[in-house]
């Protein structure tokens, strides 16, 4: 069987530049300002920077999940290949 192998020291700054760019994505709404409109444009432009503002902080939220999870995985991964590793070397001084 193919043996896979983590390098903590390799993903570990990988995910914590992953992890430092979401955070750094702006999610902050814009000041909308027009000199000289219709209110129904108005509205409508309000709406869709509404809509946008809420999408991006949702897609920055998945991201920041998808982070947490994939890192939470390689930790484990890590844990059990390393109790695993113990295990085989307690098992082999017999």
């Amino acid at each position: 069987m193919a043996e896979i192998k983590i390098n903590r020291s390799v993903a570990e700054p990988v995910f914590n530049d992953f992890k430092s760019n979401t955070n750094d994505l702006d999610t902050t709404k814009p000041n909308l300002e027009f000199n000289q409109s219709t209110l129904d444009f108005i509205q409508k432009i309000e709406e869709i920077e509404s809509t946008y503002s809420q999408t991006i902080r949702d897609y920055k939220d998945v991201l920041l999940k998808a982070e947490s999870d994939a890192w939470s995985n390689i930790e484990s991964f890590i844990q059990i290949e390393e109790a695993i590793g113990s295990n085989i070397s307690k098992g082999s001084g017999r």
